[in-house]
């Protein structure tokens, strides 16, 4: 794995990022098949240093960026004060943020004549860039877990109903996934639909995940309180009992020391 620091966080380039390369062979022939993965490197990286610029500005510790695949992923540790519901919420939407800034700057620059009389070369490396800059970053906000627009409907929801917010992220996702995949069936994208779909069926797993959090959370609050609440493997004690200096409660993985990942994994056109 490549690894290197930008702006003092951690980025490591995973071998299976060369996959990019593959995708761009598609639609472009020799040296512009570089280009084209360079270009896409510059702009996912963009993107990715979005949230963890982000993340770090709101006191998230460990902050550090993975590429890999058709996208990458932000980790951090939440800092000593915990990262608010809308703050969470910043932090996803940052990532298309800059990408939509940056791509849609270039675009913009484009239109108005500043890039003509340029190589071909340098059209395909500016075409590649506005392409996963922009356009990727506008589908990165389609509303499906685990995609930022995913996750940022579940912190929107998790302001007004914490518990619940999961769940709505999943009704949310499948009513997205209803409306896209038949649009990009219907333009030829079976690829994209299949991909969409995809993504929805991860998403089903990040769900689980976050309902197992919140049980453990719920065992941790209860013992707490003197209350001892069977795990779903155990059976029911005979007596409850508050925890002992030998038997400390655990930690749940929602806690603030435990790391939070923000998956962001690029859609192809729809």
């Amino acid at each position: 794995m490549l690894r290197f620091r930008l702006f003092g966080i951690p980025v490591g380039v995973h071998v299976t990022f060369l996959f990019i390369a593959l995708l761009g062979a598609t639609a472009y022939r020799g040296f512009d098949i570089a280009l084209w993965t360079v270009a896409v490197f510059l702009a996912i990286l963009a993107h990715e240093m979005g949230h963890a610029l982000t993340a770090r500005a709101f006191d998230a510790k460990d902050v550090s960026v993975t590429l890999y695949g058709l996208g990458g992923v932000t980790t951090y540790r939440h800092g000593a004060n915990g990262m608010t519901h809308g703050r969470s919420f910043f932090v996803s939407a940052a990532g298309s943020f800059v990408g939509i800034v940056l791509g849609g700057a270039v675009w913009l620059l484009g239109r108005n004549g500043a890039f003509s009389g340029v190589s071909p070369e340098v059209e395909v490396f500016l075409e590649s860039f506005v392409f996963a800059a922009l356009v990727w970053g506008v589908l990165n906000w389609v509303p499906i877990v685990p995609l930022d627009g995913g996750h940022m409907v579940e912190s929107l929801a998790a302001m007004v109903n914490e518990r619940r917010a999961p769940l709505i992220g999943q009704i949310v996702t499948w009513v997205a996934v209803a409306i896209v995949v038949p649009l990009a069936l219907v333009n030829g994208q079976q690829f994209a639909a299949i991909l969409v779909v995809l993504f929805a069926l991860a998403g089903i797993r990040d769900y689980r995940a976050k309902v197992e959090a919140q049980k453990a959370k719920d065992r941790e609050d209860a013992r707490a309180r003197g209350v001892v609440i069977p795990d779903d493997v155990q059976s029911p004690p005979s007596s409850s009992s508050p925890p002992s200096a030998d038997r400390p409660p655990q930690r749940s993985p929602s806690d603030d020391g435990d790391h939070a990942r923000r998956p962001d994994t690029p859609e192809f056109p729809i």
